[in-house]
């Protein structure tokens, strides 16, 4: 008993203790508060300015009735800031006080109990705006007490929504009073009031966010209680809101909005009794806002009179955008669109109606109608459409941009739903498209943020592809995937997967163009249920049934899922066992470049990636480049928090150089969040096949019974269907699908024709003149955030971006032009005037945005560019002659001008608007102009400071601040301006640029932005030049080149006698060999020649410093070199080199270059007993051997060991050194001489008559002629390509020139120099490029040499240089300083790998290489043809004949071997006399069938039979002792004589065999002898069928039915065909049949049928050779009867069991 009394005693002092801290109001007092709530926005440093909004009032607060209370303000005062904060006061807003006094001081009843604001009743007349900055007055009256608890956590409601709160309970018991903390994160919220628009196609990235949040929130809240005996008292109560947004990491620097409210309680009263007006439920604590984010304002306008406020802003546009786009386009079109967001319906009709004759407004007015986003602009273009019989191009993309920017909701799509049904709309298919793309895309942000989609809403797109699947519609399937795939809903999962491959059965009869788009169509889907899509793709990309394509799309579309580990796994497990070559390198490639991300988004995938490279063979990357491949990079910055990604898939097939497919994508990262920003898909079927096929002859004969008699006897033959030419292409923004085409070649024709029309109409017009003004008005992005503040008023975050862009265009033809022809083929004059002009204005704000009052941050920049040309251009494409002239700039132009500022604005709507630049404008104050103060003068100054104790919380203007913040904040300025004059055409270009920013304050892109940004750029008059009449720029090409030269530029002599080509040639030859001879020993590539003297001078300077043997690598034996021995040697050496170079080195050179050798001699000598160089180091020691030497040998310069003997003389080292590499030095040398000057003059003088000439000259109003002459010569064809380029001035007295020569004395090297200068002889630069190998790597290498260079070319050379060991070091590549020449870089690249390059550079001061240099796509040199790599460089003047030989596979039976188009060695004999197809055309329509079989007269000889589809045609070829018998017909003919019956078909006798030829139907080439078949087919890729395969790179061998088969003789066998009789060669043919014995099978006795084919041998034949094969077989209960056993070669197999195949049969016929 004394327990439970003790209890309830507790009980009761708990609930005492509840009840005595419960915050309330009591009944019949009356509670004034004073209450003040300031709002600042700007940067949180101190010194800058700010804007901000001050709300102070009394707040009255009494009791109307049990937990009822009514809320009144009294002398409501709103105030602005626009400055710096605290230094600048606030200032009154009178007139705006004034007239929302009457709505403030509207009272308002709410509910409270407990601390619990509940609901809250107010007057309807009072806005739900001003209502709302009660609510925030409220909120702060909002506390959650939990008992015995002084630190918890909860979801609390407030005036933001329910988010995250944090409270810490503290009790000051001498002061008797209760301190309440709480703090909310705002960004943590369970349901947060938030409105937003222009996000809902970006994906957030939770990975981003972790790293640095771009917008974050908080609020912190301190309540004093006062308890009493009836409830606690709320005493005072401080709020701190903070908002901080970047678009950058937020470590950086942050822009912040902060809201500060203080309620402190000034005295309590008695209440006097007052009458309470009617109220209404006006809902919860919660903020609310009758007004759509999109009727949010830009600008502050009155919404009286809209209509005529509309329709002066459209004069305005229509009036002073004529000519060109003015500066404040953009703005004026925002406030157009902002003024018709907030129009009612009625409106939209009287702007019509006035302006509907007015062509200009009427075109300005339509086009802001896609940014209003309201369901009035979408109801005012269907009536447009509705009062015309077809829509209007010009209302048709309105339409389109309206529907793809309009804020969805239900009503929005019902009436979408009735423009679709509209007549107009369907009567043209691309209106009809391109809306049901763009309704599909309003589906997709209507349910974004839904679970489910209404199916009311897909039933238009849903019933489309149901009926075009019915009956069926290729184009009209190929809409509803599209359109359903941008809707992007779960529930459109059952109708698109009865048209995948492998779920739905009316796949098998669809296009493989069609099924792919099924594919591509889950990739939105992917967004809300990435499960599904997975499940679907793996099973797709898993059966490899597929075609190869499909399978591909489907692991595009898993890796677009981001699936996980144990996904990827699989589909890498998958390609162990792959046999489809061209999806192994599509998924390998793909999986590669995923494991390379560095993208945040996808970390989890790209770790997975990198996993599974491990499960597959290295080898799938040796794939070349003729497979499909997938190529991506990626970029991501996280101090900018922003990066890009680009990829791009590339389908083939097999000798495809246009790829089958192309998908290009460029995504974006930023602001947290990535989106899709453009995508490109690109299909081309059959277009190689289009543009590479030769014309044939007329086909109309064409008869294919035979064909087709034959074919019919192979048991479940399938022909290949047929693949139109089809070129399809599509447009996706943000990953929706705007636009797509898909032309066929009728359809192609048809356009080409209609679109020849229509030029040749407007041609015709180019006599009068054609003049039009197009423009267009965009806002091409804005992007609104909008959330509630602590004190009501909202806080919105936009970005936007207007366009204005327009182009006057007039052109006038002075020739008479009737048609497309004869401008292609006649003289033609063309004027004409082009006036491009684009304003561009980015609006960025931050801050309070009401209809009444704004106040924030606001960053605004704008861009104009306007290009004014008048040209007359003249073209004469017979002649190859093209001329523009132009008339030089009169005044300057501004053709690009930049503006961007940071302002604090402070707007209303009843005064005028504040701005003022976030920097405070100081004067210009210089660092080095301020006085230095010692520290006592500092300390004095400050102990005379005096602080006084103020809170942290203090609102007063009148706070202490230190030094540091009295210091002004100084901009970081720096200005720019530059000009280059081209005096020659009187023209000057100006680039000004201007910067004020943060960068003093804190050092981050932020900041960097913060300030003034300004960029010019003009063209203007050169101010030193002569008058300039005419500008003129002609090209001449061909023949008639030389007839434009105005100056003769080469007048350098020639030499005296001039041998013919060849004699020059081997007089160029023979001296480099004998230069090479003596060309230095070292590594370095400078060939330094000396006199006897010098060479002596040189063996005694040696001698005295070496008298040890030196051993060179790879010999066995040190070689013993003694002066004695060597003396006559040197000797005659020397006497011959005398000969040859004593007059061209002088005895400096030879001293200076006696001494480095012997130095460098010395240096090895000094390392004879070292330790082995690193491994990372002997890359340096390898030896570079050019293809032209057949051995790959390496040497070790390094490893020349030098040890002590008596006199030896290292003279004749370099002799014998120089002499074995002198092969190869000597064609380094003839390379360069044939770029040196006699040599060259010979060579250009060789050329013959220019090709090219180029003029760029200005004419002068004294009528001399100004400017610059450019040359081209070029032989491609000869021995020796070449090309010469010179530039001249047309001056005469000018000698200074630009020579550029190239030449490839060799199919592995490519030489190429330049030279100016005067007489081109003063400055030389020259590059070598040579192929070749470093041990056993195949290799590049470039050499660059320069003589004599410009000094300043030289001084950035050198500024340059002292950048690079650090850069280079940066890089990753391992540094030697070495002494290379110092007029030569030499860079060598090694191909180690198909991904990994051992790289050498060596700079004059220093050798920097990289061993492994990964690369980010691979190099199989195996995938290079041995013809290309045979040619080199030389294969490029084949190129032509590549390409036309890129479409022929080529397929050879010798022997017992078969080599088939995709290069697979099919080893079989031939057992029996059958025919055999080895090749044929499998196509609907085939033109050709080759037969092959064992010769008759003997066994290891074959037969051949051709069957032609025209006039059912058959040759044979037999051979025969006499040699090759041919019968055509079965009539024999004599193939040296031409047959008059075979019209395509040319055949003739070479040597044994005969040679057959039909390139109309694709067979370039026949070739038979007896024991080869050699086949050779073009345009046959895809098309063929037979032993030789199917021609598609696949590496299969398929059968009749299209089943793959694993060995050759199952190959051979379904392709024999049977015979018919005992009396035919062939004795055997292909059935089903039955096990033999009955078997018990589930429980079951059952007989078993094969499914496949077997041989057997014909009825009355026993057989002579037979072979046991492995049979599947199906299962039937053994009471079935059977009537035809074909039936089971559509079931599945039950078992397996051995058979004996008859191979060859023996009959016996009666």
């Amino acid at each position: 008993m004394k327990a439970i009394i003790f209890l309830l005693a507790l009980a009761f002092a708990g609930s005492e203790h509840v009840n005595r801290y419960s915050p309330s109001f009591s009944e019949n007092k009356l509670h004034i508060y004073k209450y003040d709530g300031v709002i600042l926005t700007g940067l949180p440093e101190k010194g800058l300015n700010r804007a901000g909004i001050r709300i102070s009032s009394r707040v009255k607060i009494r009791g109307l009735g049990t937990n009822q209370y009514l809320l009144q303000l009294d002398s409501p005062q709103l105030q602005q800031l626009n400055g710096i904060w605290p230094k600048d006061p606030f200032s009154s807003l009178r007139q705006l006080t004034a007239k929302l006094t009457p709505h403030l001081t509207t009272p308002v009843k709410f509910e409270y109990n407990n601390g619990r604001v509940g609901n809250i009743f107010a007057p309807e007349s009072l806005p739900e705006d001003l209502l709302n900055i009660h609510k925030g007055i409220m909120n702060m009256l909002q506390i959650t007490m939990k008992k015995s608890q002084n630190f918890y956590d909860l979801q609390e409601a407030g005036i933001e929504g329910i988010c995250h709160a944090r409270y810490v309970v503290q009790e000051e018991r001498r002061k008797e009073r209760l301190i309440i903390s709480k703090a909310k994160d705002l960004t943590n919220c369970q349901e947060r009031i938030l409105k937003q628009t222009g996000t809902i196609y970006t994906q957030l990235c939770p990975s981003c966010q972790q790293r640095g949040k771009n917008i974050r929130a908080v609020a912190a809240t301190t309540i004093v209680l006062k308890p009493t005996a009836l409830g606690a008292i709320i005493q005072e109560a401080r709020v701190r809101e903070l908002h901080q947004f970047t678009p950058f990491h937020e470590l950086d620097g942050t822009v912040q909005l902060e809201a500060r409210q203080s309620l402190i309680l000034e005295k309590i009263t008695s209440q006097q009794t007052e009458q309470t007006p009617e109220m209404s439920k006006r809902g919860s604590l919660h903020y609310r806002s009758v007004n759509t984010v999109l009727q949010q304002p830009f600008q502050l306008l009155k919404d009286q009179n809209l209509v005529k406020q509309v329709t002066n802003i459209l004069n305005h546009m229509a009036q002073h955008n004529v000519q060109e786009v003015q500066i404040d386009a953009p703005n004026r079109l925002m406030q157009l669109v902002q003024l018709l967001r907030i129009a009612p319906y009625r409106a939209f009709g009287q702007v019509w109606e006035s302006i509907r004759s007015h062509a200009e407004e009427r075109h300005w007015f339509l086009e802001a109608l896609p940014a209003v986003g309201r369901i009035e602009s979408l109801k005012f273009l269907k009536s447009q459409i509705q009062e015309s019989e077809n829509v209007k191009a010009e209302i048709l993309q309105i339409l389109i941009l309206t529907m793809h920017q309009i804020k969805t909701d239900r009503d929005v799509l019902i009436l979408t739903k009735e423009i679709l049904q509209l007549p107009q709309i369907n009567r043209h298919r691309l209106s009809r498209k391109l809306v049901l793309l763009a309704y599909g895309s309003m589906v997709f942000r209507q349910c974004a943020e839904k679970s489910t989609c209404p199916d009311d809403l897909l039933k238009p797109i849903h019933d489309l592809l149901i009926d075009a699947s019915n009956r069926p519609l290729d184009e009209d399937i190929v809409l509803g995937l599209k359109a359903i795939g941008n809707a992007g809903q779960p529930a459109s999962i059952k109708n698109i997967m009865k048209l995948l491959p492998g779920f739905g059965t009316a796949a098998t009869n669809l296009p493989l163009k069609v099924r792919v788009d099924a594919i591509l169509a889950l990739r939105n889907i992917a967004r809300k249920d990435p499960r599904i899509v997975q499940r679907i793709a793996v099973q797709i990309f898993q059966n490899q049934k597929h075609h190869p394509e499909e399978r591909i799309m489907a692991c595009a579309v898993l890796f677009a899922t981001k699936p996980p580990l144990t996904l990827v796994s699989i589909v890498a497990k998958s390609l162990l066992s792959e046999t489809s070559l061209q999806v192994a390198s599509f998924t390998y490639s793909h999986i590669r470049a995923l494991s390379r991300s560095s993208l945040p988004s996808i970390n989890s995938l790209a770790s997975a990636c990198n996993l599974a490279l491990k499960i597959l063979s290295p080898k799938l990357d040796q794939l070349g480049h003729q497979f499909s491949k997938v190529y991506r990079a990626d970029t991501f910055m996280y101090q900018m928090m922003a990066g890009a990604s680009a990829k791009v898939l590339m389908v083939r097939t097999s000798g495809s150089v246009i790829p089958t497919a192309l998908l290009a994508k460029v995504r974006g990262h930023a602001l947290g969040v990535s989106s899709d920003l453009i995508e490109i898909g690109l299909r081309a079927e059959g277009l190689q096949e289009i543009l590479m096929t030769r014309p044939a002859p007329d086909l109309r004969k064409t008869d294919s019974r035979n064909i087709r008699r034959i074919l019919s006897k192979f048991i479940n033959w399938k022909e290949l269907p047929e693949e139109k030419p089809l070129a399809s292409a599509y447009l996706k923004l943000f990953g929706q699908e705007l636009a797509f085409v898909q032309l066929r070649k009728d359809d192609i024709d048809g356009l080409q024709q209609s679109t020849s029309d229509q030029v040749n109409k407007y041609v015709q017009q180019l006599r009068g003149g054609v003049s039009f003004r197009p423009s267009k008005a965009l806002v091409a992005a804005e992007m609104r955030h909008v959330v509630p503040t602590a004190i009501g008023l909202p806080m919105e975050l936009g970005i936007t971006l207007a366009a204005v862009a327009m182009s006057k265009i007039n052109v006038k033809s002075e020739s008479a032009i009737t048609n497309i022809r004869q401008l292609l083929s006649s003289r033609i004059q063309l004027n004409a005037n082009l006036n491009p002009s684009v304003s561009v204005q980015t609006r960025v704000f931050m801050g309070i945005n009401m209809p009444q009052i704004q106040s924030g941050v606001e960053l605004l920049a704008n861009v104009r560019s306007i290009i004014p040309v008048a040209i007359t251009a003249k073209l004469n494409l017979k002649d190859g002659n093209f001329r523009i002239d132009s008339s030089p700039a009169e005044r300057e132009n501004k053709i690009l001008s930049m503006i961007s500022q940071v302002y604090a604005v402070s707007r209303n709507i009843e005064s005028n608007e504040k701005i003022t630049p976030i920097l405070p404008v100081t004067p210009v104050n210089r660092m080095s102009r301020q006085q230095f103060r010692s520290s006592a003068s500092v300390s004095r100054s400050a102990s005379n400071r005096v602080v006084s104790h103020l809170s942290p919380e203090t609102l007063s203007d009148q706070v202490p601040r230190s030094e540091e913040e009295q210091r002004s904040r100084l901009p970081n300025r720096a200005s720019y301006r530059t000009c280059a004059e081209a005096t020659k055409l009187g023209l000057k270009a100006c680039v000004a640029a201007r910067m004020e920013n943060a960068l003093s304050i804190r050092h981050s892109p932020l900041y960097r932005l913060i300030g003034e940004h300004s960029l010019n750029v003009s063209i203007a008059p050169a101010d030193s030049a002569p008058d300039i009449e005419k500008i003129v720029l002609e090209i001449q090409a061909g023949s008639k080149a030389s007839s434009k030269i105005i100056r003769l530029s080469d007048k350098q002599s020639l030499p005296r006698s001039v041998p013919d080509s060849n004699q020059q040639l081997t007089l160029m030859q023979q001296r480099d060999q004998k230069r090479g001879n003596n060309t230095t020993w070292t590594s370095s590539s400078r060939s330094t020649s000396s006199s006897s003297s010098s060479l002596s001078r040189m063996t005694s300077s040696l001698q005295r410093s070496h008298s040890e043997p030196v051993r060179i690598p790879g010999r066995k034996s040190a070689m013993r070199i003694s002066t004695s021995s060597t003396s006559s040697s040197t000797s005659s050496s020397s006497k011959m080199i005398s000969r040859r170079t004593s007059r061209r080195i002088s005895k400096t050179i030879i001293k200076r270059d006696s001494r480095r050798i012997s130095r460098r001699i010395s240096r090895r000598s000094s390392r004879a007993n070292s330790q082995i160089q690193p491994l990372s180091e002997q890359i340096l020691d390898l030896a570079f051997r050019p293809l032209q030497n057949s051995r790959y040998t390496v040497t070790s310069q390094r490893s020349l060991r030098v040890s002590t003997s008596k006199s030896t003389s290292s003279a004749s080292l370099i002799i014998k050194e120089r002499r074995s590499s002198g092969s190869r030095q000597s064609r380094a040398s003839y390379g360069a001489s044939l770029l040196g000057s006699s040599a060259q003059r010979y060579l250009i003088s060789k050329l013959g008559a220019p090709l090219l000439v180029v003029l760029l000259r200005s004419r002068r109003t004294d009528g001399r002629q100004q400017g610059y002459q450019l040359t081209g010569y070029g032989r491609m064809s000869s021995r020796l390509p070449r090309v010469h380029l010179r530039v001249v001035e047309l001056n005469e007295s000018s000698n200074w020139r630009i020579c550029a020569d190239a030449a490839m004395p060799s199919s592995h090297k490519v030489l190429t120099s330049a030279r100016w200068g005067e007489n081109c002889e003063r400055y030389r630069v020259s590059v070598r490029v040579s192929n070749g190998r470093l041990a056993s790597h195949p290799a590049v290498k470039v050499k660059m040499q320069w003589g004599k260079i410009p000094n300043g070319l030289k001084y950035n050379a050198r500024v340059v240089g002292d950048y690079v060991p650090g850069l280079a070091y940066a890089l990753g590549f391992s540094q030697t300083h070495q002494h290379n020449p110092s007029r030569q870089i030499t860079v060598l690249a090694a191909l180690t790998s198909p991904r990994t390059v051992d790289t050498i550079i060596r700079l004059p001061r220093m050798t920097a290489y990289y061993q492994g240099l990964q690369i980010p796509t691979a190099l199989p040199m195996h995938a290079i043809s041995v013809r290309v790599q045979q040619k080199g460089f030389s294969s490029v003047t084949e190129i032509q004949d590549l390409l036309l030989a890129i479409n022929e596979r080529e397929c050879i039976a010798e022997n017992d071997t078969v080599r088939t188009f995709d290069e697979v060695e099919l080893r079989s004999s031939l057992p029996n006399r059958c025919y055999h197809v080895l090749t044929q055309d499998c196509s609907e329509t085939p033109n050709f069938i080759l037969l092959m079989r064992r010769a008759k007269t003997n066994e290891r000889l074959k037969e051949i039979k051709l069957v032609l589809a025209r006039n059912n045609t058959s040759i044979e070829a037999i051979p025969t002792l006499r040699g090759i018998k041919l019968l055509v017909n079965e009539i024999e003919r004599d193939p040296a004589k031409p047959i008059e019956e075979l019209h395509i078909v040319a055949i003739r006798q070479r040597d044994t065999g005969i040679i057959l030829e039909a390139p109309s139907i694709n067979i370039n080439q026949l070739y038979f002898d007896g024991i080869r078949v050699q086949i050779v087919l073009d345009q046959m890729i895809k098309k063929t069928c037979g032993i030789c395969g199917c021609n598609d790179g696949e590496k299969k061998m398929i059968m009749p039915n299209h089943e793959e088969v694993s060995n050759a003789e199952r190959l051979f066998e379904s392709w024999t065909y049977p015979g018919q009789s005992c009396n035919d060669d062939c004795t055997v043919r292909s059935e089903f049949v039955q096990l033999g014995k009955v078997i018990e099978f589930e429980g079951v006795e059952s007989n078993c049928y094969s499914v496949e084919p077997v041989q057997r041998c014909l009825e009355g034949c026993s057989p002579l050779e037979t072979r046991s094969q492995i049979v599947n077989f199906h299962c039937v209960p053994a009471n079935f009867t059977i009537r035809d056993p074909v039936i089971f070669s559509r079931k599945t197999a039950d078992i397996r069991s051995s058979m004996d195949s008859p191979s060859n049969c023996m009959c016996s016929c009666l």
